[in-house]
């Protein structure tokens, strides 16, 4: 016993050891969970940055790259005979929260079509106050996109109520509330652990996604009948306004949200315009809109109408494709969603991909 535990204590010492050289010497980038930014009142993806996020408790880590402006891609060198430019704005969807990037819709529309090269601008927490920035921001930079993609989430209206205002010293839209920044303290402990045991982390992180893995696909061994989430974000499709959450719309008010959401649509269309870019608005359906309906606000409606207002190239509306798949599927949810989540899973993307290429590549 004292010999095994002698044995034991001597690989332990070797692996901190060894762990401790490769972190400082041979590994050098930063393990990281997530690559955010906040300033604070704005947030962004840091440069460069490689990270193992993981969305959900039980939901298994995806890797996020950024490039060299902070955009997130596949980590792999794009085409280099990709003269014209596509970018496509968005939220949470567009940056693809919970998959890898060749699993969402914009590494495969990359993967499909080597005559753009596509600049994912998607951001968590960005609706059109921010879309409008960045594309303001890029086009002054000299990148000239040809093709311009806005997608339009439900989520928008709510951001834009609540979330986003202006302040007279900055150049960006401003968050109404200022970010927990975080400062990291180089004489930390957990400053130590994670700049020399990055070995250890990476295992571990690889052990609990086995383990997730695991344990997700005895559930979808599971019989239990699927049921859609609803939502507060979504729930003003189908739920008077004053009977939802009142927190979603201060302090601007639902109908300062939709105005925003237009008024910001419209200044979009305009930069499109002025250089000579197509433009089209993305809309797709949360689980709840499609089990619940829209009988209160007709979101496929006011996209539509916004779009002949401001005259958007064309209006590529996901609602009749997954509405087929949800009459045609009794688990629909977990068919085109993460489980437990509003966001698509892989196949959701798919259906995405496949659309855009056919309606904004032809």
């Amino acid at each position: 016993m004292n010999k095994i535990l002698k044995y034991i204590s001597i690989y332990l010492f070797f692996f901190i050891v060894g762990d401790i050289l490769f972190s400082n010497f041979i590994y050098k980038k930063k393990v990281q969970n997530n690559c955010y930014k906040y300033t604070e009142y704005f947030h962004h993806l840091k440069k460069n940055c490689h990270a193992k996020e993981k969305w959900l408790k039980n939901a298994l880590s995806y890797d996020v790259y950024t490039d060299n402006n902070g955009y997130r891609y596949s980590g792999k060198k794009k085409h280099a005979n990709s003269k014209k430019v596509a970018t496509f704005s968005g939220g949470s969807f567009a940056y693809g929260m919970g998959l890898d990037y060749k699993k969402i819709f914009t590494g495969l529309i990359e993967d499909k079509n080597k005559e753009y090269k596509i600049i994912n601008l998607g951001v968590p927490g960005y609706s059109t106050s921010v879309f409008n920035y960045q594309l303001k921001k890029l086009i002054n930079n000299g990148i000239i996109p040809k093709k311009i993609f806005v997608v339009l989430d439900v989520l928008d209206v709510s951001n834009e109520a609540s979330l986003w205002g202006k302040k007279n010293e900055y150049d960006h839209p401003v968050k109404l509330k200022k970010n927990i920044i975080d400062v990291e303290d180089n004489n930390s402990l957990k400053n130590i652990k994670r700049n020399n045991f990055k070995v250890s982390r990476l295992i571990a992180r690889s052990v609990n996604n086995f383990f997730r893995s695991i344990r997700l696909y005895f559930k979808t061994l599971g019989k239990e009948p699927e049921e859609s989430i609803k939502t507060p974000w979504g729930s003003f499709l189908y739920t008077k306004i004053e009977e939802t959450e009142q927190w979603l719309w201060e302090p601007f008010g639902f109908n300062q949200g939709i105005f925003k959401v237009t008024e910001n649509m419209k200044e979009i269309s305009k930069m499109a315009q002025s250089i000579n870019a197509d433009f089209y608005i993305i809309i797709y359906p949360w689980p709840d809109a499609l089990e619940y309906g829209q009988n209160n606000f007709n979101w496929e409606k006011f996209a539509n109408n916004l779009c002949k207002e401001v005259s958007c190239t064309e209006l590529i509306n996901l609602f009749p494709d997954f509405k087929i798949i949800k009459e045609n599927s009794s688990n629909w949810i977990s068919k085109i969603y993460i489980k437990d989540d509003m966001h698509l899973n892989e196949f959701g993307h798919k259906v995405i991909a496949d659309k855009i290429l056919k309606v904004g590549f032809n």
